[in-house]
C-alpha cells in the first residue's frame, strides 16, 4: 500500500520555523495498531491521519510517535494546508473534520494564513507541587491545571531560559504536559509560551496550538484583549495569532510544505 505523506511546517514565520507536522492522507482507516506504527516511525512531533467522508467532510486523528493524541492544532493546521494545496478541498472555502472532540472547522485567511476554530480549554487554579518546580528548576507565579499544567510567570526572560529535567516532569501524571508562558515586551507579541511534553515522546514541543485554547483565555482576560499574538518561544519558534469568541478560538497561522512524497506498508 502506498499512503501520500506530506510534512509541513506550521505556524512558521520563515524557512525551518514553525512545528512539523506529518500528514498522511487515507482512502480508509488502518487499524490504531498500524496508525502508531506509521506515526512511530515518521517520528514527527504528531501525525495526522485524514480520509475523506461521504459528507464531504473529512475525519481525522493524530499520534505522537508514542500514543493517540484526542487534539492536536498544528496536525489540524497541515492537514487543511495539504488538502487545499493538493486540490482536494478548493481555496476559500470551509474545511469540516470530524474528530473524537468535535467538529473543527477550518478557512483559508489574508495573507497565506489559515484560520482553525478551535474551542476553548478550561482551566482551574492548581497548587505549586514540589515535582513541577524540580522539574521546571524555577518557581511559577501561579499554576493552572486543565487539558495541560500551565505555569504562568513574571519575567519572560525565566521562560526563555529554563532547561527542565524531562525525567521528572514525565513523572507529572494529571495532564498531558506543562506549559510555561508570561507576557512579553516584544511589541508585535503579547505573550511568550514554550511546552513540555516528555510523557508523550515530546521533550519540547515547537509550535503547540492546542495550549493557545488554554493561554489566549487566560492572557485575554488578564490584559482586556480579545486578539492576541503568541510567540512560542523553541528552537525553531513559531507565531501563533488568536481571536477569542465567546467560547471559541480563532488561531492563524503560515503553513509551509517541506517535503511530499509516498510511504509504503
Amino acid at each position: 500500500m502506498k499512503i501520500p505523506y506530506f510534512c509541513v511546517n506550521t505556524f512558521c514565520k520563515a524557512s525551518f520555523s514553525g512545528n512539523p507536522a506529518g500528514v498522511c492522507l487515507l482512502e480508509e482507516w488502518l487499524s490504531t495498531d498500524e496508525l502508531q506504527k506509521i506515526a512511530s516511525q515518521l517520528n514527527q512531533p504528531e501525525t495526522t491521519f485524514v480520509i475523506p467522508l461521504a459528507n464531504g467532510k473529512w475525519s481525522i486523528r493524530w499520534f505522537s510517535p508514542l500514543v493517540e493524541i484526542d487534539l492536536c492544532g498544528h496536525g489540524t493546521m497541515g492537514a487543511a494546508h495539504v488538502l487545499y494545496q493538493e486540490g482536494l478541498v478548493k481555496k476559500g472555502s470551509t474545511l469540516f473534520f470530524a474528530s473524537s472532540v468535535g467538529e473543527l472547522v477550518v478557512n483559508t485567511g489574508q495573507n497565506k494564513l489559515i484560520d482553525l476554530d478551535m474551542p476553548t480549554i478550561s482551566s482551574r487554579k492548581s497548587s505549586i507541587t514540589p515535582l513541577l518546580v524540580e522539574g521546571l528548576g524555577a518557581y511559577p507565579d501561579e499554576v493552572y491545571l486543565g487539558k495541560d499544567c500551565m505555569c504562568v510567570f513574571s519575567e519572560e526572560e525565566t521562560v526563555e531560559e529554563l532547561k527542565p529535567d524531562f525525567r521528572l516532569l514525565s513523572g507529572i501524571q494529571n495532564c498531558r504536559g506543562i506549559i510555561v508562558t508570561a507576557l512579553t515586551s516584544r511589541p508585535e507579541f503579547h505573550f511568550v509560551s514554550r511546552f513540555f511534553a516528555p510523557a508523550i515522546g515530546i521533550e519540547e514541543d515547537q509550535v503547540t496550538g492546542s495550549t493557545h485554547c488554554m493561554m489566549a483565555p487566560y492572557w485575554a482576560k488578564k490584559i482586556g484583549k480579545t486578539r492576541l499574538n503568541g510567540w512560542q518561544a523553541s528552537a525553531r519558534g513559531g507565531e501563533v495569532k488568536c481571536r477569542l469568541k465567546g467560547d471559541r478560538v480563532e488561531l492563524s497561522g503560515i503553513c509551509e510544505t517541506f517535503l511530499k512524497g509516498k510511504i509504503s506498508i
